[in-house]
């Protein structure tokens, strides 16, 4: 269902990811499974790139990088870079493979969380937080990934039938 044809406005998309963040670090906060919550900076910045493309993708991982950054994170531009670097990466080889189908959604927020929790990790070993990457990826990042796909498989389809009934493009 990608098409190459469909557009958002900037000013859109940046109210979608204020929302995003408000809503991520107030009420969603309490939706957590197993004392973790679904990272929806990181279902946004994959919906938008597969829907939208690089450019879109890269404005909205900026961003909501940004934001998560400056509001919620221990350094600036630890998030937003990670969150580039997936952009970039689901771009340049999931874009291409997606083709609407549940399972490749499932299979890039898969590899996209786990990127993100190993280059989170990078970022704290070298700052010295003492974070364990064994418990990262064995209590944080299975849950998470469930959490996560589920989560992105429902925005993706909402935004499809969202985009399809207001034609945005």
């Amino acid at each position: 269902m990608i098409n190459s044809e469909i557009s958002i406005k900037y000013k859109t998309l940046l109210f979608i990811i204020v929302i995003n963040f408000i809503l991520q670090s107030t009420i969603l906060q309490s939706l957590k499974v197993f004392n973790v919550s679904a990272n929806f900076t990181l279902v946004l910045v994959i919906v938008v790139t597969i829907i939208y493309g690089l450019e879109k993708g890269v404005f909205a991982a900026i961003f909501a990088g940004l934001f998560v950054d400056t509001y919620l994170s221990m350094a600036i531009g630890m998030n937003l870079f990670i969150l580039v670097i997936i952009a970039v990466l689901i771009s340049i080889i999931g874009r291409p493979l997606f083709t609407g189908n549940k399972l490749t959604l499932v299979f890039m927020t898969a590899i996209s969380t786990t990127l993100y929790h190993l280059m989170y990790f990078f970022f704290m070993y070298f700052l010295n937080k003492g974070v364990s990457i064994s418990d990262v990826m064995t209590k944080i990042v299975p849950t998470e990934i469930i959490y996560n796909s589920i989560v992105c498989v429902i925005v993706y389809h909402v935004s499809i039938r969202w985009i399809e009934r207001h034609k945005l493009d």
